[in-house]
């Protein structure tokens, strides 16, 4: 197929997809995100947002998209910084992209903490109190997604405006012997849970789609589980493309390696737009859409659904 990219007239359907794109290199990193951080250097922390404001109050800015099911932004966390524990009124998940992200679930004055690094994820359960924290030798960059369009500010549980620096940075934990390091085989129900929400990309099994992907589950059947939103990885194989599809709800593409080509129809029309690595595509419910691997090497990307729902799509090999 021609490149399209470049070649393609200017019409309403390649303007409207022009709106729907989130490029990577096109952003800026907010170091003043998080007002709760302000005058605490020690919770320093960026966020880029992509699709509504997440965790930030800053709902008014022009350069994301408007969300609908959930949000989607990225957060660097420099090393030997940390979040301040808190909870939310929703599901929200942390897919690390780099680096070693130390996270503390909170039970009363006890801890527990699991490390995750690059393509492994945390679902945060609704109400369940956490912080996390960098401590390892490089910058964490991670996605973050938040299960509505509109989430309420956290409640914070130990933050050091009111509390000592050094046990807020346990996350509320008085001592290291109130510090639970996660055992996935403990039969303790605090351990439990957080197994249910911890999910390792070495231990993910690739399902092969008939036409010709590989789908790997995160949230939802085979995931974490689903409650406002899914996410699977998506494995693309060099030359492998998909027949358009149209959803009730709307999906998410965001490129962790190769390139991807997204294209969308209209009354005929057929407008297409290449993905990089961290650049994002929003497809409106309702809209015809389909993606491709015309790159050189096989791609990855991972595929956030509005919906909790088991997959209804019959994708078809193009």
């Amino acid at each position: 197929m021609p490149d399209t990219t470049l070649t393609q007239p200017s019409s309403a359907l390649a303007s409207e997809m022009q709106a729907h794109m989130g490029l990577f290199t096109d952003k800026t990193f907010d170091w003043d995100a998080f007002p709760a951080s302000r005058g605490f250097p020690d919770l320093l922390r960026a966020q880029l947002r992509y699709i509504g404001a997440g965790g930030s109050p800053k709902s008014n800015d022009p350069t994301t998209m408007k969300a609908e099911h959930f949000t989607f932004s990225l957060v660097n966390q420099p090393i030997g910084k940390f979040a301040a524990s808190h909870a939310h009124e929703v599901v929200e998940h942390f897919f690390i992209l780099q680096g070693v992200l130390t996270i503390g679930t909170v039970w009363g004055d006890e801890v527990v903490e699991v490390k995750l690094g690059p393509k492994d994820m945390v679902l945060n359960k609704v109400g369940r109190p956490h912080g996390f924290r960098n401590d390892g030798i490089e910058p964490v960059l991670m996605q973050i997604t938040v299960g509505s369009g509109t989430p309420e500010a956290p409640v914070h549980v130990c933050h050091p405006k009111n509390k000592d620096l050094e046990l807020s940075r346990r996350f509320g934990a008085p001592g290291p012997e109130k510090i639970h390091h996660f055992s996935p085989e403990s039969t303790d129900r605090r351990h439990q849970e957080l197994a249910s929400q911890v999910v390792r990309y070495r231990d993910r099994t690739p399902v092969w789609d008939k036409a010709g992907f590989a789908r790997l589950a995160y949230i939802g059947e085979g995931g974490a589980p689903a409650v406002t939103y899914r996410m699977d990885m998506i494995r693309l194989p060099r030359g492998v493309a998909v027949r358009p599809y149209v959803r009730d709800v709307e999906d998410v593409y965001f490129v962790l390696e190769g390139v991807v080509t997204v294209g969308w129809e209209q009354d005929g029309e057929i407008v297409e737009r290449r993905l990089g690595t961290r650049d994002l595509m929003f497809n409106p419910a309702g809209r015809p859409h389909y993606f491709r691997n015309d790159g050189a090497v096989d791609a990855e990307f991972t595929m956030v659904v509005g919906s909790p729902k088991p997959e209804t799509v019959v994708f078809e090999a193009a």
